[in-house]
């Protein structure tokens, strides 16, 4: 099982550079950026000139916020300035990006996805006067690529949750990722199964899928600080709306009555009251937390079962806003990289 890192919500983008290059002699095999908050494409062309060998993804762009050609032509680029490192990780983002920050239905994810999905693999492929076409429900494109590809064509991921979704991911991606916060329950026992139906339905080789999984991360010499570190940011996934993912997931696991009482109370503003009711089953089912040595311990639980598990560091009481906050993680991932 590789290591990877989420990057993506630093102060700025000269610290995560910074964070980048300790991460890839800590032996980091993939470092991700996100569509949140920044963009994820050029943030990931910052971090790839960071870095000398470590691969360099996307988790996720937000196809709802792009356009498939131009993510596509994005992806090709990201692909040759990077000499083949880059991977394109897609996803629908959430409520909160879509509905509330653009405005944007986006309740009719499937055909949206799919489509967008076939575009951008036909673009990030497409061969020097290659002529390109497809026409979907949502996406239609007519074009040829003007140049060759002068690396091997990037992975494209699709993130998915629902099991419709992750049919969809196994159908027409080369890898499912899974969330910030996901179980190992929930990955094997839900999401492979679904993708494999996917890819098998679609005649396209299961076995050829990968499962790249996203964990947050609470990480403190203090086992007790790590923990309420945890509680807070699952309460936070409910602000200022639940979001939908893991409130569904949190549900599909057996803790309804706790996602039921987070929905009351975060939005409404107590945070604090939801942060004292947070199970510890909770904790110990949807994070990776502790000391070095108890999350080391936890991350073996995902092997066999995420091809990739990538690391999502929780904000810690008395962080310093400096790269010594990332002391602790830099150190687990030089314990559980390959």
């Amino acid at each position: 099982m590789k290591t990877g890192m989420m990057l993506g919500f630093e102060d700025s983008i000269k610290t995560m550079t910074a964070i980048s290059r300790e991460a890839e002699r800590a032996g980091v095999h993939t470092l991700y950026t996100v569509d949140a908050g920044r963009s994820a494409t050029i943030t990931a062309a910052a971090v790839i000139n960071a870095t000398e060998r470590a691969r360099v993804g996307t988790y996720i762009v937000n196809a709802f916020a792009r356009e498939p050609w131009m993510t596509g032509l994005e992806a090709r680029d990201l692909n040759e300035i990077s000499d083949g490192r880059f991977v394109l990780g897609v996803g629908t983002g959430n409520l909160h990006f879509n509905d509330l920050y653009m405005g944007i239905d986006s309740s009719k994810a499937k055909a949206k996805m799919q489509d967008f999905m076939e575009i951008v693999r036909l673009v990030v492929s497409g061969q020097a006067a290659e002529r390109v076409r497809y026409q979907g429900d949502v996406h239609r494109i007519r074009w040829r690529a003007t140049w060759n590809p002068t690396t091997p064509t990037p992975p494209v991921y699709m993130s998915a949750s629902g099991p419709n979704m992750v049919r969809l991911a196994g159908a027409v991606s080369d890898g499912v990722g899974i969330g910030i916060m996901s179980s190992v329950a929930f990955v094997r026992d839900i999401v492979r199964p679904n993708a494999r139906t996917g890819a098998e339905q679609a005649g396209r080789d299961p076995d050829a899928l990968l499962f790249p999984t996203a964990a947050t991360v609470s990480i403190n010499k203090d086992e007790d600080a790590a923990r309420t570190a945890s509680k807070r940011a699952i309460c936070k996934l409910y602000h200022p709306i639940p979001h939908p993912y893991y409130d569904s997931q949190l549900r599909q696991l057996g803790f309804a009555e706790f996602a039921d009482q987070a929905t009351q109370l975060v939005p409404a503003g107590r945070l604090a009251e939801a942060i004292d009711l947070v199970p510890d089953a909770v904790v110990d089912t949807m994070t990776i937390t502790g000391t070095v040595a108890q999350c080391a311990a936890r991350i073996k639980e995902y092997e066999g079962v995420a091809d990739e598990l990538i690391l999502a560091r929780t904000a810690q009481r008395g962080d310093t806003n400096t790269l010594a906050d990332y002391d602790d993680l830099f150190e687990l991932i030089s314990h559980s990289a390959d």
